[in-house]
């Protein structure tokens, strides 16, 4: 990583006009972010109304359809922002074309996967899990909505592609939750079932994808569309973006739950997934942060590289990591004084440690603070790296689960997810500096490390004085305050004030 005066003056080349775009484009994702508070409260409801064992078995079923889904449209996903991005200006059929075969083929994969899951699903689910007989109807009824999420994935994508953040940020998230919390909790009534929230999750589907069928109709055309299909054409170039992509992210996906999966496949309980899903869900939203940022940035990366400007995209995708991990690291030094805290929200007799959830916060800490080298890796045409990355990755994940979960438990999983998301992130960051030529710059983003380094520091002083679990709750998160305000003081003898670093 190189090193270069951290504030050099701007240029004439445009960096500050790009740094404003994804200034404004993260502002929409986060508040849209923020409209995504009602995911929490939907894991609130499910686990206080119909507990942990009925979790444990939806959350399983929803890993398995979301790995589906990241194999059949992630690769095509990413496709559509960088063709969108580079041909919105300058080749409307180019652009259309790439529609046609983004759409096309990750429908019709939606169509063949969906309808080969009703064959091939009850025996095997039923041969992994002692939970089988109950989590295999929920994985076959929630693949039917396959093609309707692959359809919109692809849409709200594209507009991504045109630099329109608001309807991924706002549709995209916040509406599917808000209808989840909804028929979650009036389903509850007459079904306080896996087969209620089954239907409640079906319905979240259903909608936001009629809400994609308007967003494309006023962001794109119909017509140019379906011309593009009556000449439909492979795009080669597209196919071998997409197709490792595609790997790539299912294997990414499959990382993210498959602590969760193999739990249930190693003898877990339902009801002891269900708590590892809950504070895994309760950890991994810290990633929220970076991926505000990396949906504004991901088409500007695209437009960037193309125009051969290296250095001014290192320069934004530097400030812009220092951005995600300036707001990410107070919330992990949150979590990590009231973690066990936050689980019993979900679980009020809940008694046991949740050591579990201090492993897991190295996850968001290396994607808020180090996770765009993926984007830069991916948004420069570079699938391949990223599938490279994601075998080495799922291959160490899952060994280390196998040996892990049977001696530790819940420990153990996290333990192993943790890992596995380090060694992605060290390849990540060689592979944009050594490969693709556009490094994270340390001058840049140190920042933000050094203050959270400095705010842990005090609270595991705090907590080598008096153990946390011996504090009353009041006393605990004057301990998080403490944390949080000796960083945001250092942060601001670092840099001058304690927001986010000045834009480029």
């Amino acid at each position: 990583m190189s090193t270069p005066d951290p504030d050099p003056p701007p240029g004439n080349d445009g960096r500050g006009q790009v740094q404003d775009e994804v200034q404004r484009g993260a502002v929409v994702n986060a508040l849209g972010l923020a409209a995504k508070v009602t995911g929490p409260l939907f894991l609130l409801v499910v686990t206080r109304l119909y507990g942990a064992e009925v979790f444990g078995v939806f959350v399983s079923a929803a890993a398995l359809v979301e790995i589906a889904l990241a194999l059949l449209t992630s690769g095509f996903r990413d496709a559509a922002v960088r063709y969108v991005a580079r041909y919105a200006e300058s080749d409307r059929a180019r652009l259309y074309d790439a529609l046609a075969n983004t759409l096309g083929l990750s429908i019709g994969g939606a169509m063949l996967l969906a309808a080969a899951t009703q064959v091939v699903a009850v025996p095997i689910v039923r041969a992994l899990y002692d939970f089988g007989d109950v989590l295999a109807p929920a994985v076959q009824v929630m693949a039917l909505a396959l093609p309707l999420m692959a359809f919109e994935r692809i849409v709200l994508a594209a507009t991504q592609g045109l630099r329109i953040m608001k309807y991924e940020a706002f549709f995209g998230g916040a509406l599917k939750s808000l209808i989840l919390l909804v028929m979650a909790y009036a389903l509850h009534l007459a079904m306080p079932t896996v087969q209620g929230l089954v239907i409640a999750w079906m319905l979240a589907q259903a909608t936001s994808s009629f809400v994609a069928l308007a967003i494309y109709g006023r962001e794109f055309a119909w017509r140019p569309l379906g011309h593009a299909f009556r000449r439909f054409r492979l795009d080669r170039k597209l196919l071998s973006f997409a197709i490792p992509q595609n790997l790539n992210m299912t294997l990414n996906r499959f990382l993210t739950g498959v602590d969760v999966l193999m739990l249930g496949a190693l003898g877990a309980s339902a009801a002891a997934v269900g708590t590892y899903g809950a504070g895994a869900a309760v950890v991994r939203e810290i990633r929220q942060v970076r991926l505000a940022f990396s949906s504004a940035l991901a088409p500007q990366i695209a437009r960037l590289y193309g125009q051969g400007e290296r250095e001014a995209l290192s320069r934004v995708y530097s400030t812009t990591a220092r951005w995600t991990a300036t707001l990410g690291i107070p919330l992990l030094l949150a979590v990590a004084v009231l973690h066990t805290d936050l689980l019993r929200v979900f679980y009020p007799d809940y008694e046991d440690a949740a050591a579990f959830m201090l492993w897991l916060l190295l996850i968001p800490y290396l994607s808020t603070g180090f996770g765009l080298a993926g984007n830069v890796v991916v948004m420069t045409g570079h699938s391949r790296l990223n599938l490279f990355n994601s075998v080495s990755s799922g291959i160490i994940n899952v060994a280390l689960n196998f040996v892990l979960i049977p001696r530790f438990g819940l420990v153990g999983a996290a333990a192993a997810s943790a890992l596995g998301s380090l060694v992605t992130t060290v390849l990540q960051l060689f592979e944009a500096h050594w490969i693709v030529g556009v490094s994270m710059q340390l001058g840049v983003i140190y920042r933000p490390h050094v203050a959270g380094l400095v705010g842990l520091g005090v609270v595991v002083g705090i907590a080598l004085a008096v153990p946390l679990p011996s504090m009353p709750l009041g006393y605990r998160i004057g301990a998080a305050l403490a944390g949080a305000v000796v960083y945001g003081l250092v942060l601001w003898a670092l840099t001058g004030r304690p927001g986010p670093p000045e834009a480029v």
